[in-house]
C-alpha cells in the first residue's frame, strides 16, 4: 500500500529491526529511517539488522552517505536541509537515479517545491500524537492547493485510523505515520494492520475513491493501456522477479506477471515481491490469471486466459478498480473480449515463442492486419496488445497494422544490452 508511509521512532529502540522487519513482512511498502540523534556507526548497524530484500523500500533522512553501501535510493530531506542545499543538488541526485522527498510545515510552500521531489510530507495536519504542543497546519475546512507541483502531497502529524476520510477530502495524496505506530513500539506490527485495513477501507483512498491525488492507489477515471507491456519469465538461471528487475532496470514501466503451473498459495509472495519492486519504480503491475492475488496486493491490473475466470466474474470480484485484460486468439475470442469488457485484448500469437506452451496458430501481420480490418469495421476501439515472439524490428509493422502496442519478453532479457533495447522498442512504438 503505497499511500501509507511509516517513519521510524526518532530513538533507537531495543529490538527495533526485528519490529522493522515485521512491518515490511506485513506489506509496508515505505519506511522512513528518520534518527535525528543518531551516530552513522549506530545508523549503519541498524540497517545491516534489516533485510536486504526490504532495504528497496526504505528512506534515508539522516547520514546520505550509507544509501549506496545499502543498495538504497530514497532520500529524504528536512525542511532546513532542503534550504541548505543548491538547487542543482536535487537535479543530480534524480539524474544518478534517486527518488527524493521533503518536509514542508506550510500549505503555501509547496508552490515553492522543486519538481525534483517525488512528494513531500505536509503537517501537522492534526495535533501531532508523537511531538506535544505540535499543532495542526490544516484545518476540517481547509483546501489544500497543489499549485504547479507534480509530486504528491502526503499527509503528516495526528493521523490514526479516524481521520483518514477526512485526510482524503483535504487533497492529499497519502498519510505518512509516527506516533499511530510506536506509541506503544511492541505492538507496532499490530498497529500497523489496523491502520492498514483502515486505510484499504476508506473510500477516499480506495482506487476510483472519493481522493483526488494521483499516486498508484488512484486510478483516473481514463483507464491507460500502456504500449508497452513487458511478461516476466523464468529459466533456469533467471527468476521471475530478477526479469521483472531487469526490464524496470531497462526502463520498462507496465510489467504482467506471468507465473504458469503453481497454486495461487505459491504465486501470493512472488506478487507481493513483484509489486514491492514495481512500486520502486513507479511501475504499474498486471497479475496474470490470479484475479484473487490481483486484488490481494493491490496490483494496477489483472490478465486472464481464455481457459481462466471469465472477465465479468472477475470484474464482480475485484470491483471497477482494477484494470482487465483478456487474452484472444481468434475473431470469435476478440467479440467475447470485447463484450466481457475487457479493458485491452491480448491477440497472438504473433509467431513461435518459447515462453508460451500450447501455443495457438500464429498470425503474423496478415493475420493481425486482417483483424485489425474487422475492429475498424465493427466501431470497436478496444487497444489491441501483440505477443508471441515479437522483437524489436516487428513493431514498426505492427504498429502500422493499427496496434495499439506490443508485449515482449525474451526480446528484452535475452538481449546484449537490455536498456539499448528498450530504447529502440520505445522508439518503433513512437
Amino acid at each position: 500500500m503505497e499511500n501509507l508511509i511509516v517513519i521510524t521512532h526518532p530513538e533507537m529502540l531495543p529490538g527495533e529491526a526485528g519490529m522493522i522487519n515485521g512491518l515490511f513482512a506485513q506489506g509496508l511498502a515505505r519506511l522512513h529511517v528518520r534518527k535525528p540523534a543518531a551516530a552513522e556507526a549506530d545508523l549503519r548497524g541498524l540497517l545491516e539488522q534489516i533485510d536486504p530484500k526490504f532495504r528497496g523500500r526504505i528512506a534515508l533522512h539522516q547520514h546520505h552517505a550509507l544509501a549506496e553501501a545499502f543498495g538504497i535510493t530514497r532520500l529524504h530531506f528536512t525542511e532546513s536541509n532542503r534550504l541548505a542545499q543548491r538547487a542543482d543538488t536535487f537535479e543530480g541526485l534524480k539524474r544518478n537515479g534517486f527518488k527524493i522527498s521533503t518536509s514542508i510545515h506550510n500549505p503555501a510552500d509547496v508552490e515553492k517545491l522543486s519538481h525534483c521531489f517525488d512528494y513531500a510530507f505536509l503537517g501537522p495536519v492534526f495535533d501531532s500524537i508523537s511531538k506535544k504542543n505540535y499543532k495542526a497546519a490544516l484545518t476540517g475546512d481547509s483546501s489544500l492547493n497543489r499549485f504547479n507541483f507534480p509530486g504528491k502531497l502526503i499527509a503528516l502529524g495526528g493521523i490514526d485510523d479516524t481521520r483518514l476520510d477526512l485526510v482524503a477530502s483535504l487533497g492529499f495524496d497519502g498519510v505518512a505515520v509516527l506516533g499511530a505506530i510506536w506509541t506503544e513500539p511492541a505492538n507496532a506490527v499490530t498497529a500497523f494492520r489496523a491502520l492498514a485495513s483502515a486505510l484499504a477501507a476508506s473510500p477516499g483512498f480506495k482506487p476510483g475513491g472519493g481522493g483526488t491525488g494521483t499516486g498508484p492507489g488512484f486510478k483516473p477515471g481514463v483507464k491507460k493501456i500502456d504500449s508497452l507491456h513487458f511478461i516476466s519469465n523464468e529459466t533456469g538461471t533467471m527468476s521471475h522477479i530478477d526479469s521483472i528487475r531487469l526490464a524496470l532496470e531497462a526502463g520498462c514501466r507496465w510489467i504482467q506477471l506471468r507465473v504458469k503451473n503453481r497454486p495461487e498459495q505459491e504465486v501470493l509472495p512472488i506478487a507481493w515481491e513483484a509489486t514491492r519492486l514495481c512500486d520502486s519504480y513507479d511501475a504499474k503491475l498486471i497479475i496474470n490469471d490470479f484475479p484473487r492475488v490481483a486484488l490481494a496486493v493491490e496490483a494496477y491490473g489483472l490478465h486472464l486466459g481464455l481457459a481462466d475466470m471469465p472477465v465479468p466474474e472477475a470484474r464482480a470480484l475485484v470491483g471497477g478498480k482494477i484494470i482487465i485484460g483478456g487474452t484472444a486468439n481468434t475473431w470469435d475470442d476478440i467479440v467475447r473480449r470485447i463484450d466481457e469488457g475487457a479493458d485491452y485484448i491480448g491477440l497472438g500469437p504473433f509467431r513461435f515463442t518459447s515462453t508460451k506452451q500450447n501455443l495457438s496458430p500464429i498470425l503474423g501481420i496478415e493475420g493481425y492486419g486482417a483483424f485489425m480490418r474487422q475492429m475498424h469495421a465493427a466501431g470497436h476501439t478496444t487497444p489491441i496488445i501483440a505477443i508471441g515472439g515479437i522483437t524489436p524490428d516487428d513493431i514498426s509493422a505492427l504498429r502500422e497494422a493499427g496496434l495499439h502496442g506490443v508485449a515482449m519478453s525474451g526480446a528484452l532479457t535475452g538481449a546484449a544490452d537490455p536498456r539499448k533495447t528498450f530504447h529502440q522498442i520505445q522508439q518503433a512504438l513512437c
